[in-house]
């Protein structure tokens, strides 16, 4: 018997053991070039890189707001959504705040996700081996690669999906309504975790009712998860007049039209941009490769089939999967794959339920198609990956510009301390988030056709100053000079 218990110990040890091995081997390939791909920051991640700083190191934000609900940044023009923004402030008060930091933030939510999707995989009795095969079409997406390099909120809402859908079908089998509450208010989370999620909540929330009601009718159940989902948008009014335009983010949803209405929700299930072309923003999209593998379609309409057919599951998470963005035609959303990345986890599953109806047609010949299916995977994504860390890096450059100059502002510090000068940096290339990064504690700017006073050391793009030695810095971008 203590041989069996010290069997079983072992077992799981090991199981432990490759899990974490998995995890790290995901955690180096997902951050590997992520301050190379994009070449340069976007105008959101700077903002809320920068407010993360700030709310790390004095709980206000760049308007001086305490610890606001939504951060108001970009010059005004854009509300930034509180789980991501406060995510990333709490990464950077846990460990020190960094470029690399503000872009591995989203691998950890990779991680987070792959986690959660293979618990969701093995709850629903798919196999070890199915399962396996659902990670890798989850890991493969390219949109999954593309933001994984990205301190954005698009991936965002896809863990607190996972936990809503898990703890739904949980319920569903223990009837406990602890699982029920936890799913109620993990959906109620996305309400707040990315823009495009306004309209896709009010949809799925009302899919879920009927989940619940139909057959059996409980509406205890439907009473519970509603008072649990609902006020997150319930109380978005008072929100909104709190954080004025904070809500729709400056899209008013309107209806002139059933055309105008009808044609960005079919838009979103267009195969050449879910498959091919991707997403209408540059650095969303390589342009050539869609949204999801090109490899994977087959298995997905099969899964649409196979889906139908199935269990009330499947055809719940084949509802969410066609219904979810319907609203997004009130605010013509067109080919925008950024905004549709809840729909990866139930793309998973559709792919899974095709691989299996794929098992039940060629039987004897399964495991000899299914190495098929793994090669054209493999090629097209090694195709995508090839693309994504050259051409598509170049062509972000010409988007976002290049992510280097941080390196100056990293090399000033280093120069300040070493010195023991006053570091200042010139007005025309000051940078709020590299500066919150490396000077805490604030630095003088200065007008670029200035001189600093003596006992300073400046940053600028002038490469000779009256009265200051030029510090041989071997820097691309700037020059920096000492007085």
């Amino acid at each position: 018997m203590a041989k069996n218990n010290s069997k079983k110990v072992n077992s799981k040890l090991l199981k432990y053991l490759i899990s974490i091995l998995f995890l790290a081997l995901l955690a180096f390939f997902f951050s590997y070039k992520n301050l190379d791909v994009p070449m340069g920051l976007t105008a959101d991640e700077t903002a809320m890189g920068y407010n993360a700083v700030l709310l790390s190191h004095s709980y206000h934000d760049e308007n001086g707001r305490f610890l606001p609900f939504f951060v108001l940044s970009n010059d005004g023009k854009d509300w930034k959504q509180p789980v991501t923004q406060y995510y990333l402030a709490l990464l950077f008060k846990i460990f020190s705040p960094s470029l690399f930091l503000l872009r591995f933030s989203s691998v950890i939510i990779v991680i987070i996700c792959t986690v959660l999707l293979y618990k969701l995989l093995r709850q629903q009795e798919y196999s070890l081996g199915n399962s396996i095969f659902g990670l890798l079409i989850f890991l493969s997406t390219p949109l999954i690669m593309i933001q994984s390099h990205m301190g954005l909120d698009n991936i965002m809402p896809i863990p607190f999906i996972l936990v809503w859908i898990y703890f739904l079908f949980k319920f569903q089998k223990s009837f406990k309504l602890k699982y029920l509450i936890v799913s109620a208010l993990s959906l109620g989370i996305t309400f707040y975790t990315y823009k495009g999620m306004r309209a896709i909540f009010p949809i799925w929330y009302f899919i879920t009712i009927l989940y619940l009601f139909i057959p059996s009718k409980k509406y205890l159940s439907v009473f519970i998860f509603s008072a649990f989902a609902l006020p997150f948008m319930l109380i978005s009014p008072l929100i909104n007049h709190i954080y004025p335009g904070s809500i729709f983010g400056g899209s008013k949803p309107q209806f002139d039209s059933i055309y105008n209405f009808i044609y960005p929700y079919l838009s979103s299930f267009d195969p050449t941009f879910l498959f091919i072309k991707g997403d209408e923003t540059l650095y969303h999209s390589t342009g050539i490769h869609g949204m999801f593998l090109l490899s994977t379609m087959p298995l997905f309409l099969l899964g649409i089939y196979a889906s139908i057919t199935k269990n009330k599951n499947s055809r719940f998470l084949l509802a969410l999967f066609f219904l979810g963005p319907m609203l997004y035609g009130s605010v013509s959303s067109i080919h925008r794959a950024s905004r549709l990345m809840c729909l990866i986890p139930l793309y998973v599953v559709l792919s899974i339920n095709g691989l299996i109806l794929i098992k039940s047609i060629f039987k004897k010949y399964y495991l000899l198609v299914l190495v098929f299916i793994l090669i054209l995977i493999s090629v097209n994504y090694i195709d995508f990956l090839t693309y994504y860390y050259n051409t598509y890096a170049k062509l972000t450059q010409s988007v976002v510009g290049d992510l280097k100059p941080y390196l100056s502002f990293e090399y000033l510090k280093n120069e300040s301390i070493k010195t023991k000068l006053t570091p200042y940096v010139a007005k025309d290339i000051s940078n709020p988030f590299y500066e919150s990064i490396y000077f805490p504690n604030g630095i003088t700017i200065i007008h670029e056709d200035n001189t600093p006073p003596s006992g300073s050391v400046l940053l600028s793009n002038r490469k000779v100053i009256k009265d200051m030695n030029n510090i041989d810095a071997n820097m691309l971008y700037y020059y920096i000079q000492e007085n």
